[in-house]
Formats: structure tokens, sequence, C-alpha cells
């Protein structure tokens, strides 16, 4: 794996999503009170894009069926046990973020 640069850091306001595409890996980057987050932008629902849910500190909310996951560790925080999305490093790098996908 290598760090891609993804966007500079202003990029993405503090308690929102952006979407990503990665290696052919759409990925979601999740700006948490200005650290950042990286998980597989797909719920595993129906592939509701989870960079444009509803994020509350840690949480977000797919925008199509309210699914919850952790944006730390991409754990489902309901409906089913032991759905995780892959979670992805992310750097900060002067001004820019950088991820490992």
């Amino acid at each position: 794996m290598a760090w891609t640069k993804l966007s500079p850091k202003d990029g993405i306001a503090i308690g929102k999503g952006k979407e990503f595409t990665v290696n052919g890996v759409r990925i979601a980057v999740f700006n948490v009170n200005g650290k950042f987050y990286a998980t597989e932008a797909l719920c595993r629902h129906q592939d509701g894009s989870l960079a444009y849910g509803k994020l509350e500190g840690e949480i977000i909310e797919c925008p199509l069926h309210f699914w919850h996951y952790n944006v730390t560790s991409g754990e489902l925080l309901d409906y089913l046990t032991g759905v995780k999305l892959n979670a992805y490093p992310v750097e900060v790098k002067g001004n820019d973020l950088y991820i490992d996908v």
C-alpha cells in the first residue's frame, strides 16, 4: 500500500464528509472536530454513500435508510452484528490529507 494525496484538509468542513475514489475504491473521509477518518463510502445495506450522511461525533448515519456506523472503526452500530466497513488510515501532512488504501 502507498499513501495517496486526497485534498487540502480544509476541503472537508468539521462535521462533514466527502467522497473520493482511490485506486478504484470509493472512500468516505470524515472530519470529526479536526481529526480525519476514512471508511468505505458505501453502506452495506443498499450502497448509499455515507459521505453525504449526517455526522454526529464519530457516528455517521446513512442518508438512505439510517444505518449507523462508527467512522473510527467502520463498525455497524445497529440492525446486524458483525457488519463492518473497511477503515483506512488518514494522515495530515502540511495542509493536505493522505490516505493509505
